[in-house]
């Protein structure tokens, strides 16, 4: 009888080692297996044969992390109901973990549940470059068209690095595609498009034709881009159109007079992708108006000067030229000149609508003339960018 008595005693002196206590938690810490039926489920208990690499784990009871698998190793943290931490690996029934630190511990499976968060992946909206690193300067690698799709692997500044088929890895912008991420992305504010995409200027243009100078690549989206990444920059997310509607035209055997109708199109899917937008900018630079008329010199530096286009062919213009007529007067009083001003035109004068019945905000902006140059065109890209977050800045 003294034995037994002895070895029950010695078992439960045994059990309580196992158990501490910590004043910070008021409750017990333990990281023990569980000898009777708890609260987690049974799947949780037996670890997976693999374990997804985006997989967290989430804590659900009180608990020791340690040095390495096992009780006997050095406790290195505790955690508490309620903490996640991502898994990097797993020996037994142990995960390892990340901490906040960086470093990494663990953490025994019966004292978690694991969580596999969808994996990240982007839906491409607007046919777009894929770039060898992450900004408008780097070489175009491929091409994407809306609707296919590419699982992320990181994100940096405005720009995912997706995964390739090939396994090779490229980059995308941010403002050319959805994703399956609680981000920003939803909130998007602004569409910029092109209807005439391949206008371009005389100094560079490679394709002339009597008056027409266009190129395939260097040509006025380089400015819409440029609006695009200075809007981003001053937390206005927009979205950035990439169609060649010149080229869409010539596969469809049309004329150039249906330009709007195609680009209108891409105005209906981007807000369909995005109910959110609520300004949509179609950007173009003028034709053979003479330079001083299209340029403006502003503290010794040239920019191409703005004309607002306003179409009067439907019943809601004058919302569109209240806009025009406000953002011409903002230019003006910050940079003197630099708006040529807002020019309504009729169906007899043009198109007369330029997709501006769709919105209160659509504008259509010529940035320059042929007889400006892209550098030009970009400086005044920055400072309309600069002027439109203030007035957005105001209204909100």
């Amino acid at each position: 009888m003294f034995i037994r008595k002895t070895i029950l005693s010695g078992a439960a002196l045994a059990m309580l080692l196992f158990v501490a206590y910590d004043p910070a938690y008021a409750v017990p810490l333990s990281d023990s297996p569980p000898t009777v039926e708890t609260s987690v489920e049974s799947e949780q208990i037996n670890l997976k044969a693999s374990i997804p690499a985006n997989a967290v784990v989430n804590i659900v009871e009180v608990t020791n992390l340690r040095s390495g698998p096992g009780l006997e190793y050095d406790i290195v943290g505790k955690a508490k109901p309620g903490d996640s931490f991502p898994v990097v690996g797993f020996e037994g029934e142990w995960h390892q973990v990340t901490l906040a630190s960086g470093d990494t511990a663990y953490v025994a499976s019966w004292v978690v549940k694991v969580d596999v968060p969808p994996i990240p992946f982007v839906n491409i909206v607007e046919n777009t470059n894929l770039r060898s690193g992450p900004g408008l300067d780097f070489s175009i690698l491929s091409k994407a068209r809306a609707g296919d799709t590419f699982q992320i692997v990181s994100t940096e500044g405005d720009w995912y690095q997706v995964a390739l088929p090939s396994g090779d890895a490229a980059y995308v912008a941010s403002w050319v595609v959805k994703t399956n991420l609680d981000q920003k992305e939803s909130t998007k504010k602004v569409f910029i498009y092109h209807t005439h995409n391949r206008e371009s200027w005389k100094n560079v243009a490679r394709n002339t034709k009597g008056t027409s100078f266009d190129d395939p690549t260097v040509n006025i989206t380089m400015v819409g881009k440029r609006v695009g990444e200075a809007l981003q920059k001053r937390g206005i997310q927009t979205l950035v159109g990439e169609d060649d509607y010149a080229q869409k035209l010539k596969e469809q055997n049309l004329g150039y007079s249906r330009s709007y109708a195609e680009s209108r199109k891409s105005v209906y899917k981007a807000i369909e992708a995005y109910p959110s937008l609520a300004y949509f900018f179609d950007i173009h630079r003028d034709a053979n108006v003479a330079r001083k008329t299209t340029t403006a010199t502003i503290k010794g530096k040239s920019y191409a000067r703005i004309l607002f286009v306003i179409g009067t062919a439907h019943p809601n213009y004058a919302a569109n030229k209240k806009l025009a007529e406000e953002l011409n007067k903002r230019l003006n009083k910050k940079y003197p000149g630099l708006s040529r001003g807002v020019l309504s035109k009729s169906a007899h004068q043009g198109n007369g609508e330029y997709n501006q019945s769709i919105s209160s905000g659509s504008l259509l902006m010529e940035f320059g003339g042929v007889n400006n140059t892209l550098e030009e065109s970009l400086l005044t890209a920055e400072v309309f960018s600069e002027v439109f977050a203030d007035y957005y800045e105001s209204i909100k």
